[in-house]
């Protein structure tokens, strides 16, 4: 298996099922839109033409009064962070780690944006508790006023990754 930029006329998105419609919907219906308009890039983990996960990574920005006060850089309002849209692996594939591996590819082109531009980290929307949990796992930290978006600066993912 390997990771690539989604390609919608090669690889087999119908194909793809995690088990939560909005995922699947998401992959099949919206995510080649969302890739034509500059809104995301969608990377995904496949054997040949088969999707075993994917994720979306686009361009965000938190309010500084939301972070938690380690991360609060600098007298801007606004700060960049990279968002974690979605994150998803397919039934067939579940159990076998593929979660993890997905996250540290994206922690990887998180670490590596962050080098050529200004960024803070990645911000997630989980998608319930258990996601949530799965998140923290990572070192990712919930930020206030929300119950399920969490954090997790660029210097924890240098820790993480080494």
């Amino acid at each position: 298996m390997k990771f690539e930029l989604l390609d919608p006329k090669r690889h087999d998105r119908d194909g793809f099922d995690c088990g939560v419609d909005a995922l699947n919907s998401y992959l099949r219906r919206f995510a080649n839109q969302d890739i034509k308009r500059g809104l995301t890039r969608v990377y995904i983990l496949c054997d040949e033409a088969r999707i075993a996960g994917y994720f979306s990574l686009s361009a965000h920005s938190v309010s500084r009064q939301d972070l938690p006060p380690k991360i609060q850089a600098g007298p801007y309002e606004e700060l960049p962070f990279l968002i974690l849209g979605r994150l998803a692996v397919d039934r067939e594939y579940q159990g076998r780690g593929l979660g993890d591996a997905l996250i540290v590819h994206a922690f990887a082109i998180t670490r590596s944006a962050a080098a050529q531009i200004g960024i803070l980290g990645i911000i997630v929307d989980a998608k319930d508790e258990r996601a949530a949990g799965f998140y923290q796992r990572f070192g990712f930290q919930r930020l206030s006023g929300t119950a399920l978006r969490l954090v997790l600066p660029i210097a924890a993912m240098d820790r993480l990754l080494g």
